[in-house]
């Protein structure tokens, strides 16, 4: 897994407004980033509906009459990373100890992608190791 605390992300002052091209500009940026810009779009053009689903960041309500765009950029972008094409094993995920881990910021843990197998923390060896799908239930 790289990525860890080690390595920042850059940082930037921005003084611009918010919302508007920008916000849109911002937002394909990050679903071509998290490789899903089709699946984006369309998955956002039901969030926050009446047929669709409430924002997985805040739970913004749904309104009966909703705007052709009815999120924000940061549900937008939350959206984008749930639905990440990006999958971390758990073979790479056993690697690092809780510990460690827990040092790690929320955006470098974010970065590993998700993970797709039941996991349960081993408190002998400090790390998460897979289980069986029947074990998680």
């Amino acid at each position: 897994m790289p990525g860890g605390p080690k390595a920042h992300p850059k940082v930037e002052p921005y003084s611009g407004p918010s919302g508007g091209w920008g916000s849109a500009a911002s937002v394909a940026r990050i679903l071509v980033q998290e490789h899903v810009p089709a699946e984006g779009s369309s998955t956002l053009a039901h969030q926050n509906r009446p047929d669709g689903y409430m924002c997985v960041s805040c739970a913004w309500a749904k309104p009966g009459k909703p705007h052709p765009l009815e999120f924000c950029e940061n549900g937008a972008k939350a959206t984008a990373w749930e639905i990440t094409d990006r999958r971390t094993t758990p073979e790479s995920f056993a690697k690092h100890s809780l510990t460690e881990l827990e040092g790690w910021e929320d955006y470098y843990l974010e970065e590993q992608g998700r993970l797709t197998h039941p996991m349960k923390w081993n408190s002998g060896r400090d790390i998460y190791a897979p289980i069986s799908w029947e074990q998680a239930s």
